[in-house]
């Protein structure tokens, strides 16, 4: 039986609750639902809406087709076509058991799993892992041309929604949902930072910086105590209250694509782990804009797709943080800021990337 989220209060605490995409749909997913029936519970399959398919592939199946396909399987009992987030289903359901791969032990949102704690949900994790319907789909597409990886770039780039500025508010910033304690209080910053502050004063000596989608002024509190007066820019209100009164003053509400600065008007312009927040347009935008308002260095850092097929490729990372919307190739990146006439600087990346994360892209603009 299919069912819909505002019903799915009336099985809290009765069912199974299995979760993906399933598309396409492969002999592991069967074993994967066989073995959730065993727990003796009916079985519940929260399925993934095309907006995450996309993310990976264009849909096989559109998802009204696909919650059809499921519904029909004997192990399945219900089917929710997910329109939320995993959170959310969570929340509203309260199963008695969420059901994952052994592959996801460890790697579990900590948002699901303290909703699981609270509402007495047993996470259990099968060792039914026998294929990705990714890799599947990969390997039976591993010929395919240029021109329907560009489709499929096209489709992602139209399709993806704004991460509204409301979404970063004070708990965003400052609880300990995300992993080994990175929040953004000024203690936690100073132990993640560790010498950045120090070698961005040492390798780019700045006379004027401009932190871009700076959050709560972190970063700009750390290079204050260098003796660098940085200015920031972020698009969500709440980052000025919650940045310290040392730097409050110095940062202005607007988003990154259209900062109100003139030309030329900053030596350096810091933008760090902001790109995997926005959309594909909105990166290409907020390139022109950081060409635009350096008069010498950019100093980036963010998430780049950690298996890229091919130059197109792009993914998500919503088991990090669900705002996580887009991970591009490095190379695709790299080709943006080269469009805006901007040259590496590979030494200086290199020397900035002291953890070797291999995250840090340095340009210069030429004089």
């Amino acid at each position: 039986m299919i069912v819909q989220f505002e019903e799915l209060h009336r099985y809290r605490g009765e069912v199974a609750m299995v979760d993906g995409a399933f598309d396409p749909l492969h002999y592991g997913h069967i074993r994967y639902f066989a073995e959730a029936a065993k727990l003796g519970s009916p079985v519940l399959c929260n399925l993934a809406p095309d907006t995450y398919v996309s993310a990976k592939h264009a849909p096989l199946l559109p998802a009204e087709q696909r919650s059809e396909v499921i519904d029909a399987l004997r192990h399945i009992d219900y089917t929710h076509l997910n329109a939320y987030d995993t959170e959310a289903v969570l929340e509203e359901l309260r199963p008695k058991y969420y059901v994952k791969g052994s592959d996801w032990k460890s790697k579990l949102p900590p948002a699901q799993v303290q909703i699981c704690a609270n509402h007495g949900t047993e996470i259990v994790y099968l060792d039914t892992v026998l294929d990705s319907s990714t890799k599947l789909l990969a390997s039976w597409l591993d010929e395919r041309s240029d021109a329907s990886s560009l489709a499929r770039f096209e489709r992602y780039a139209q399709d993806q929604a704004r991460i509204g500025a409301a979404h970063y508010d004070a708990e965003y910033f400052t609880t300990d949902w995300r992993d080994d304690g990175n929040c953004y209080t000024i203690d936690a910053r100073r132990e993640i930072e560790g010498k950045n502050p120090a070698l961005i004063k040492e390798i780019f000596e700045p006379q004027r910086v401009l932190d871009l989608g700076c959050g709560p002024g972190s970063l700009m509190f750390l290079l204050q105590e260098q003796g660098i007066v940085a200015d920031g820019v972020d698009f969500s209100p709440g980052c000025v209250k919650l940045a310290p009164q040392e730097v409050r003053e110095r940062i202005i509400t607007a988003p990154v694509t259209a900062p109100p600065v003139p030309d030329n008007a900053y030596d350096l312009v810091i933008c760090r782990e902001v790109f995997e927040h926005l959309t594909i347009l909105e990166v290409q935008q907020a390139v022109e804009q950081i060409a635009r308002v350096t008069s010498k260095f950019v100093y980036l850092t963010t998430r780049f797709h950690p298996e890229p097929r091919d130059l197109l490729d792009v993914t998500t990372q919503f088991d990090v943080d669900p705002t996580h919307i887009t991970l591009l190739n490095q190379d695709f990146l790299r080709l943006l800021f080269v469009m805006q006439g901007l040259r590496r600087r590979k030494d200086l990346e290199q020397r900035m990337d002291w953890l070797n994360k291999g995250r840090v892209l340095v340009y210069e603009k030429e004089a």
